[in-house]
């Protein structure tokens, strides 16, 4: 066979040359099966799949980045930030790679980690936004108000829509209590058709601060209208109606919440009387294991 090859033109592999084919052939067939069991929810097996494939060529970049987010979907974040570690690495004029482990190390409170990836996708590319909205998240964590609504500032410097960096600068000059400016941003987001029933709720905690008490208390409804599965506007509406002397309609709105959110009658009922532990208390309880920002409702 060697002879009709050569004979021919042809080329006969080497050992070598084979290994390779067939290490080629292997790497190909294992991303094939991730992809495919990534479609069907297997992410377990894309994952073996994908760290055996890398064993052959460690430095593909598309690989590396599947293996990153199937770990993501499986909550593996650590093992995650390592992988987008090792992508910034082999794409370093990427700034997608560094945000997303931006993002990751937000998610652990690696807030040193986090501030260093940010400023490493801002050596990138200092036009973008989403550095600067991720460094703001950080600062308000951090309850540093001014530096939060500063990054906000710097990020819709560069994308004036940018909706998620104008209502966190919003909440934080609320929470710096800096309220005719936080406001001037909310009714921004209302006027761009961006009142989402999170901007109206803020409104309304901007009014009660500001003791504009029936602005507040309408805007705390409809918030509630858009979506009435937000525990803290039936909370802070009713101590809004409570400290205005309108018990009747405050206990209206708590009873609305214990129809909406899914409280039972009798569970309401032991909750008010059995410990001494209000609805309020108990919606306030839900609401904080579920607020993104960790803002916590004081009636």
């Amino acid at each position: 066979m060697g002879f009709f090859k050569t004979l021919f033109g042809g080329h006969e592999e080497t050992a070598e040359e084979k290994a390779e084919s067939k290490q080629q052939y292997n790497f190909e067939v294992l991303t094939y099966d991730a992809v495919q069991a990534m479609q069907v929810g297997k992410v377990d097996y894309a994952i073996a799949c994908l760290e055996r494939a890398l064993t052959i060529r460690d430095n593909d970049e598309e690989t590396r980045y599947r293996l990153a987010q199937a770990y993501v979907q499986k909550d593996r974040l650590e093992e995650a930030a390592e992988q987008f570690e090792s992508l910034c690495l082999l794409a370093p004029d990427n700034a997608a790679y560094p945000l997303a482990l931006a993002d990751l190390c937000f998610q652990q409170e690696q807030y040193d980690e986090m501030e260093e990836a940010c400023r490493r996708a801002l050596a990138i590319d200092d036009s973008l936004a989403m550095p600067h909205y991720l460094l703001a998240k950080r600062a308000f964590a951090r309850s540093e108000w001014a530096e939060a609504a500063d990054e906000c500032t710097a990020a819709l410097n560069q994308k004036d829509d940018y909706a998620e960096a104008r209502l966190l600068r919003a909440q934080s000059l609320k929470n710096a209590n800096r309220l005719d400016e936080a406001m001037t941003d909310v009714e921004r987001m209302v006027a761009d058709e961006q009142g989402t029933d999170e901007v109206l709720l803020l409104k309304a905690q901007i009014l009660a601060a500001q003791n504009r008490n029936d602005e507040a208390a309408e805007a705390y409804r409809a918030s509630i209208e858009l979506n009435p599965f937000v525990p803290a506007a039936y909370i802070e509406l009713s101590a809004l109606l409570r400290n205005a002397g309108k018990n009747d309609e405050a206990q209206r709105v708590m009873d609305d919440a214990v129809e909406q959110l899914g409280v039972s009658p009798d569970d309401a009922k032991v909750l008010q009387m059995g410990d001494g532990t209000s609805v309020e208390e108990y919606m306030r309880n839900a609401y904080n294991a579920l607020n993104p920002y960790q803002l916590s409702v004081k009636l």
